[in-house]
């Protein structure tokens, strides 16, 4: 089996995923659709600025690009160091079974109650307890984000100048589309089309030596922090701009790139299975046999899933499910398509990356593959070290589609569309950090935090501070903590199950769908994390030590309080009580009910 068939055969994998589990879980589970739309948060709480109803293929194009950045990229261009197999299946059947669920349900719980953050809505759900140490959690998970994201894009724009042209005029484009838009009146389709042919010509403009040297820093940490600066700069603006000012018509950009791009990989597979078949060939193995364990290679299980998150299972996108989108949700019915397509059109990517890292496409043999990926730790190295393969096997199949552009060109084009990604991680999760401090003002009581500029400036300016001063600085700071992120990030997932497990089980839904998804990431996580405290235990990475300790710990506590909610509400339905006696039992801490619809309210008013 070659390269296209397993993109076809993985393709309708994911479709009918879409088609058949995806509507039984957004409907049948989580019971999206019967909200009257007057009542969702974009609607009743619309201020113009975080709360705008949107139209699907806007907010899709949002929500696609914000949840993707880098991710579904770097992981699969690093986990098939194990083979291409296991990265396929997980891939797969992970963005079906557990990523789309995980995300749809973050957002079907945040639509239904005022679009508060799945931290804040543990409080609700769990205990006050679980929802302050879970902000906490998500805080400092984004903070690490917002660090780490600023130096690896920075980093980009210092070793390809060429690219930096391109992904910066999207700014004034972006504006542009947002005027034209929403106060003319505007095609947000024709506009954005006109947008991304400039960029593609900017891209051209930016690869001439006059235009690249411009951008060029003779030292390039000089021009990492140059850059830096300017990123953090630009996410404080994003995220205090009104969403239709530049974060929508920016995404929606961003979106028709990635589509083009995608769809030119796919047409140039196509065209290859005549022009040049030989691109076709897998040249990776199924199962890499000669994994570099002494390089510093970790066994596949647990780490493959930990490696995969985005494009497989992410928490990430529970923030920007139930922290951006859920604001921004015009009516329940486009659930399914944003909440659950979303994560399977990002599976998608992540196993167009899958081929591309295992093709003769990117590399000319089993040996030169080999050379990559058995004779060094790709998880290791730069992040253009880590994407040579996606990048040049990328390149080589939109070359096939357009023999006329030299590989050198589509190359950049491939840079252009993973930089414009990792922007949109870093200003969104800006974004999203703001709403995180918002909701631990309201928690502790600390009123300055529900200002706006005083969130939106602690959230900017703490990154930036972990960036240039921790470590040996040079905007690498963020790269302290980047070790135990991975682990972090799917410690968030399975802490939002558990909250989503516990909102399903005091409505009396079942909760088969979430309860399976989330033991096998708790076993998986947990396993992962433990392992790697020890790793940093016997180094003295006390820092490192401190943080996933209490990562562990908040897993563990949640755990139990789910696990006692889950048996209460058994416990107390099994009486066989209804209405109010019903809904006064199932209360928790916080003195507030679970409806059946999923809303949360005073007891009073249940």
């Amino acid at each position: 089996m070659n390269v296209l068939w397993i993109a076809v055969a993985s393709g309708a994998a994911l479709w009918l995923g879409y088609r058949f589990y995806g509507r039984f879980i957004t409907g049948r589970i989580f019971g999206a659709g019967d909200l009257p739309d007057a009542e969702t948060p974009a609607h009743a709480r619309r201020d113009g600025v975080d709360f705008v109803p949107t139209r699907r293929s806007v907010l899709l194009g949002h929500h696609y690009v914000t949840i993707a950045g880098a991710g579904p990229i770097v992981g699969p261009a690093v986990a098939v160091t194990w083979g291409f197999l296991p990265a396929l299946l997980w891939v797969v059947l992970g963005s079906i079974f557990i990523g789309a669920v995980h995300d749809v349900g973050a957002l079907v719980a945040s639509v239904r109650n005022k679009g508060r953050t799945i931290g804040d809505l543990a409080a609700d759900i769990m205990t006050p307890r679980v929802r302050l140490l879970f902000l906490a959690f998500i805080g400092l998970a984004l903070w690490v984000v917002l660090a780490v994201f600023g130096y690896v894009i920075g980093a980009l724009f210092a070793a390809r100048p060429e690219s930096v042209l391109a992904v910066w005029i999207e700014v004034p484009l972006a504006l542009g589309v947002g005027f034209l838009v929403y106060r003319r009146s505007g095609s947000m389709v024709r506009w954005s089309l006109v947008a991304l042919a400039l960029m593609y010509l900017a891209i051209g403009v930016g690869t001439l030596g006059p235009v690249k040297e411009l951008f060029t820093f003779g030292d390039m940490s000089h021009g990492i922090l140059f850059w830096l600066g300017a990123l953090f700069v630009y996410s404080y603006v994003a995220s205090v701009l009104p969403v239709t000012d530049l974060l929508q018509p920016r995404d929606y950009i961003n979106s028709h790139q990635l589509f083009l791009t995608l769809g030119i990989l796919v047409v140039g597979m196509g065209v290859s299975a005549f022009a040049a078949p030989d691109n076709l060939a897998l040249v990776a193995p199924a199962i890499n046999r000669d994994i570099p364990h002494d390089l510093g290679a970790p066994m596949l299980y647990p780490f493959l899933f930990i490696t995969i998150a985005c494009g497989a299972i992410s928490g990430f996108h529970s923030m920007v499910a139930s922290g951006t989108t859920a604001r921004q949700l015009d009516t329940e019915r486009h659930a399914r398509a944003i909440g659950y397509g979303s994560m399977i059109l990002e599976g998608g990517l992540a196993v167009i990356v899958i081929l591309c890292c295992c093709s003769a496409a990117g590399f000319q043999n089993l040996a030169a593959w080999n050379a990559k990926y058995s004779t060094a730790w790709a998880g290791q190295g730069s992040l253009l070290a880590k994407l040579e393969g996606f990048i040049h096997g990328g390149a080589g199949y939109m070359h096939a589609t357009l023999p006329f552009i030299s590989l050198e060109m589509l190359a950049t084009v491939i840079t252009v569309v993973i930089i414009s990604f990792a922007a949109t991680t870093m200003d969104s999760a800006t974004r999203i950090q703001r709403f995180v401090l918002t909701e631990l003002g309201d928690a502790t009581g600390v009123r300055v935090l529900r200002k706006k500029h005083v969130a939106t400036a602690l959230a900017v300016l703490s990154a930036a501070a972990l960036a240039m001063f921790a470590g040996k600085g040079g905007g690498a700071g963020g790269l302290v903590l980047w070790p135990v992120f991975g682990v972090m990030n799917q410690l968030l997932a399975c802490l939002t199950f558990l909250v989503l497990n516990t909102w399903l089980a005091k409505r009396g839904k079942p909760v088969i769908y979430t309860t399976i998804p989330m033991l096998f990431l708790v076993v998986t996580v947990s396993w992962a994390g433990i392992a790697l405290f020890g790793s940093f235990w016997a180094k003295g990475q006390w820092h490192l030590v401190t943080v996933l300790g209490i990562g562990l710990v908040l897993e563990a506590w949640m755990i139990v309080e789910g696990f006692c909610a889950w048996r209460l509400s058994r416990e107390i339905r099994s009486r066989g009580l209804d209405g109010p006696e019903l809904a006064s039992a199932l209360a928790g801490p916080s003195g507030n009910v679970i409806g059946g619809d999923g809303i949360i309210r005073a007891q009073d008013h249940a």
